[in-house]
């Protein structure tokens, strides 16, 4: 069971995150949890939702989480409340193992089973397991399984964004004892878990009429958009204040706080005005991403400035800082499907296929294993999500198994 700094920790933290971020959480089924242990699932859009459910819980709930890149402060405070660590972007047998010896030991347990944060408000698919591992723990150690359906955890503050906003945050509970989940099969227990997580919040929120409001709503947008739909040039999307604007064409955008994009001076275009959110920009600079590789000369997927780095046994190996990009299909020398990272010191060529576990990390920097080597790259502020997103969009130019995974408390 917790310790006792286990709980004096959850404790203080539900007590702070309570009386200001999480003001505005309200929740349905709260009574209905059980008493521990049992395993918790829910969607992950919030870099405080494990606090928001947890605040309706009368005892620690034993996040799985990853800590890789957290602040040391941070970490120390995760390890206070019962946080267990996870690796970010790949399998790790050792997490599992810990999350059977806390079911073993009667604890609550809570895993984000999509992996980590959205970054526009959609789940993205679940990974594989939750379904066996909820039926596992149930036949071996009687857990129960509680899902937390969120709404307004997105939008209350947005991966992507530098403030928070105000708005209804609700939480409805549901829960299934060992002798339910014994009934179902692996396969039902995956689709109600999906079913009951799966949303996509900034449209869901304009059905519904949910209202969110704020200040410095486009502050950030630049970790999130990477390609203005007026003149299709890329790298070239900031947010100040209320307005998006391109660095390039000169076009401009009201942003409000459920993410709707409003035109100022912006020139109709055929992109353009399809956008009425940031969900629909998302989709559009996704969907050209195949577009852009495609470029020679790597003149579309690229990223200036950045650093790159090879994890060592004694630590991180900096290779040098210069120029990210994805050559295409018409450069000569290059074969296609190579990521190319060139630098005054070094000049170093990824395989695409055999790229593997590519990960934002906190918005700082970014990970991926490429033939049993680590290594990290750090954008300086630039757009890290693009990266993520190419590795699981650009079908025939590079693996197609990527997830586009972020930073987040649990995963």
């Amino acid at each position: 069971m917790p310790t006792w700094y286990h709980r004096a920790s959850w404790a203080l933290l539900k007590a702070l995150y309570s009386g200001s971020s999480l003001k505005e959480v309200r929740a349905a089924g709260a009574r209905l949890l059980p008493e521990p242990p049992f395993l918790l699932l829910a969607d992950h859009s919030n870099a405080l939702d494990a606090y928001a459910i947890g605040s309706f819980s009368k005892i620690p709930i034993r996040y799985m989480a990853n800590i890789e890149g957290v602040h040391p402060a941070k970490a120390f405070l995760s390890g206070l409340v019962g946080v267990y660590g996870r690796r970010k972007g790949a399998s790790d047998i050792a997490a599992l193992r810990r999350t059977i010896s806390l079911a073993r030991s009667g604890e609550a347990i809570g895993i984000f089973p999509e992996g980590d944060r959205s970054w526009d408000g959609a789940s993205t698919p679940i990974r594989p397991g939750a379904g066996r591992l909820a039926k596992r723990l149930a036949k071996d150690f009687g857990l129960s399984l509680v899902l937390a359906r969120q709404k307004g955890n997105y939008l209350a503050h947005p991966r992507w964004a530098v403030s928070s906003r105000r708005g209804r945050w609700d939480i409805e509970f549901l829960v299934f004892d060992p002798n339910e989940l014994a009934r179902m099969s692996e396969g039902l227990v995956e689709t109600v878990v999906s079913t009951a997580i799966t949303k996509n919040e900034i449209k869901d929120a304009q059905a519904e009429g949910r209202r969110f409001s704020g200040d410095g709503l486009a502050e950030g947008i630049g970790r999130l958009l990477w390609r203005c739909p007026v003149c299709g040039k890329a790298d070239a999307i900031s947010g100040r204040d209320d307005k998006i604007s391109c660095g390039r064409c000169g076009a401009r955008w009201k942003l409000d706080a459920n993410c709707r994009v409003t035109p100022l001076n912006a020139p109709l275009s055929l992109h353009a005005a399809e956008i009425g959110d940031l969900k629909d920009w998302h989709d559009w600079q996704v969907a050209t991403l195949p577009e852009l590789a495609a470029n020679g000369n790597g003149r579309g997927l690229a990223s200036e400035g950045v650093i790159l780095s090879r994890r060592t046994k004694g630590g991180l190996h900096r290779i040098g800082r210069g120029r990210l990009f994805w050559p295409g299909r018409s450069q000569r020398g290059t074969p296609a499907g190579e990521l190319v990272f060139e630098a005054p010191e070094a000049r170093v060529a990824f395989e695409a296929a055999s790229v593997r576990g590519f990960v934002d990390n906190f918005n700082s920097f970014s990970e991926f294993d490429h033939l049993g080597e680590r290594w990290r790259v750090e954008f300086g502020g630039g757009n890290a999500a693009k990266w993520s997103y190419a590795f699981s969009s650009l079908a025939g130019v590079g693996p197609s198994d990527h997830a586009p995974h972020g930073d987040g408390a649990a995963a």
